[in-house]
Parts: structure tokens; sequence; C-alpha cells
């Protein structure tokens, strides 16, 4: 699968589309800037543009006497110096520096800040709060207008304070972008072009399952879409079964599963799928918290059904919720009636009163709830 079916679009939903477009440019022209920034918690973006960036400055060459990396303990002087050095036998080189926390502080309160001021909002509180720059920051804020024009930096971050002047300063010497999570709405046509790549199609149906079911990393999807293909061999198109049969489990899954089982009262289902959950090594604790708050979201959308509510309002009342996710709670919903949900969320709540209160091991909780839920 090549890499461009994935890389040609930014997925990051708070990427500077000016700023992804402006790097496009450079990697068309072979223009590289002086510095980059890449930030956020999509690292198959990061790594991808990462990739392209080598591959210009490299020409392909990843053992280049022209790559220099430095990892999380990192020393300012050292990578001045790397970037200072001039390029062998090359037009650049390239200085990759990861994870060096140059681009997040701790911060400090103002002054004037009150006692009240602990009660707002968060993102009130982050408007009375003042970045603090160390010498190491103050180093690199002073030597970026400086980086010779042979050299090609990139800092790759997990976060960044933008009120950072050193994050500014890359901001006006070069690009700085942030790559995360993205929406299943804008994961789904990506799994289907990822798809078409390997000269495989996929249902809408079934790509709205694998991203409904997995991790919403690109990494793991990119993983199941590679495995689908290889399952499905000589046949052109990926179903919904080959889906379901195929793609690791993750406890959102199975947490659809196990509630079937429970609409269904089947109790030897609903332990094996217990039994399942546990194996994805998923604390009881959390099992119990998820299956709680998801009947409690079924219970919302009974209601809502049992008021005549349009599709349009549910949607409105479930922002955000996987359309596909939302059509499996709505097919559970018409199965259960208010009084069992209700006695669901009741049981579920005396489960976990009773572990946290040692009578009972989790797990053991867990089984019980399911039996007196089933019957």
């Amino acid at each position: 699968m090549a890499g461009k079916s994935y890389g040609s679009k930014n997925y990051g939903k708070d990427s500077s589309k000016e700023s992804l477009d402006k790097l496009k440019e450079q990697l068309k022209t072979k223009t590289p800037a002086r510095i980059y920034l890449f930030h956020g918690n999509e690292p198959f973006l990061i790594d991808y543009y990462v990739g392209e960036l080598k591959k210009l400055i490299l020409e392909g060459d990843s053992e280049s006497l022209n790559l220099s990396t430095f990892e999380n303990s990192i020393d300012i002087d050292d990578i001045i110096d790397a970037c200072d050095t001039f390029p062998v036998f090359a037009e650049r080189k390239l200085v990759i520096v990861k994870n060096s926390g140059l681009f997040y502080s701790k911060s400090k309160k103002n002054s004037g800040a009150s006692s009240e001021e602990d009660t707002l909002d968060e993102d009130i509180k982050q408007e009375k709060v003042a970045p603090v720059r160390n010498k190491t920051q103050e180093a690199l804020i002073d030597y970026i207008p400086d980086i010779p024009e042979t050299t090609c930096l990139i800092f790759i971050e997990s976060q960044a304070d933008k009120r950072l002047k050193a994050y500014k300063q890359v901001t006006a010497n070069g690009i700085s972008l942030e790559f995360n999570r993205n929406k299943p709405s804008e994961l789904v046509p990506w799994v289907i072009k990822g798809m078409k790549s390997l000269k495989k199609a996929i249902t809408h149906e079934a790509a709205q399952h694998l991203v409904a079911i997995s991790e919403s990393d690109m990494y793991t999807l990119r993983n199941e879409i590679f495995k689908l293909a290889d399952y499905v061999g000589d046949r052109k198109e990926v179903s919904l079964e080959d889906v379901k049969l195929m793609a690791i489990p993750t406890i959102k899954s199975v947490i659809f599963d196990l509630l079937d089982a429970v609409a269904k009262r089947d109790i030897s289902a609903s332990l094996n799928i217990l039994n399942d959950i546990i194996a994805l090594k998923e604390p009881e604790q959390k099992i119990l918290a998820m299956l709680s708050k998801q009947t409690g979201e079924i219970l919302k959308l009974k209601l809502l059904l049992e008021d005549r509510a349009t599709q349009t309002q549910i949607n409105q009342y479930f922002q955000g919720k996987h359309p596909y996710a939302l059509k499996i709670m709505t097919e559970q919903a018409r199965r259960m009636d208010v009084k069992y949900l209700k006695s669901i969320l009741k049981n579920c709540m005396k489960a976990e009163e009773d572990y946290k209160k040692g009578l009972i091991e989790p797990k053991l909780a867990l089984e019980l709830l399911l039996e007196k839920i089933s019957v």
C-alpha cells in the first residue's frame, strides 16, 4: 500500500490547513523549511510527513551521514552543533529531535490570581497562567533565526504549548503542525481509500463497523486494512462478515456484544463474552463502568424513541457518537424495555458498591450481575 494514499490528506482535526498546504508545496517544489514542529496524538501522520522530508533531504538514504537524531534527554548545544555542521556531499542535512520537552512548560499563576479562580473552568484557568521559560528554551529561541539554510531541523513532540515564545519562533521561521486523532467520519473514507490502494473494495457498512470497533489511531486501522486484504485473498470485496471475523476485538466492540447477549437474556453467552473481555486484560472495574455507561446511553435513547423523537433530534442528542454505534444502540434499545434497562443500571450500581466495600471480588460481582440481569 503506497504511503501517499494515507498521507496525501490531512485528517488531523486541529491541524492548520494553511500550514499543511504550505508543507505539501515545499515537498512538491523540494524547498523544505529550516525548522518544523510536529506535535499531537496521531503518530501516523507525524511519521508520514517526517518520512517525506527524510526522502527529500536524504534522497532515500536513511543511514546518511547527513542525519542526526536526538531523543528524550537532550543537550541544546549538541543540537546547535549538529545544525551548524555542513552537510557531506549534499545540499542539506537533517536534524531530528524527539520528545525534547522544549515546547511544553509548567505554568505559574499570575500574581493577581485569587483562590476563587480554582473553581473556574479549565479553559478559563489557562488564561490565568503564564508559561515558564528555562535557559535551554531561551537558547533555542535565540538560535532559531540563525539556523543555516543547509539544515532542516524537525522537532517531534507529543504536546506543545502554543503560548511559548519557542513555539512562536518556529511558526515565524518555519512550520508548526498539530496532528490529533480523527473523527469516525474522517476515518471511514480513509479506510475505504486504503482498501482501494490495495485493489480491494470494502462496503461502507463494513468500513463503519471497522472504525467503530477499533482503536481510533491510524496505525491500528492500517494494520487491520492489511490483514483484511490479505485474508480475502483473490476476492475483490471485503464484507461486514470479514470484518467481524478478523478484526481484533476491543472493549468497545465486545461491550456491544455483551449487551446484545443481555438483551436476549442469554446468560451462557453473556458469561462467555465477559471472559473474552477479561482476556483482553481489561480491569473488571472498567468493564463494569463501561457496561453501566452504555446501558445508561441506551436507556436515554429508549426514552427518546418512546417520545417519538425524530432521527435528527436523536442525532443532535448523541452528537459525536459514531453512526454505526448509534445504529447498534438503536437496535438494542428496541429489544429492551425501560424497566429492564433501569434494573440493569440498578444492579450495576449494587455490584460496584459491593466490590468497593470489599464484600466481593470484582470478577465475581460481574458474573453475579450478569446472572441476575439475564433471568
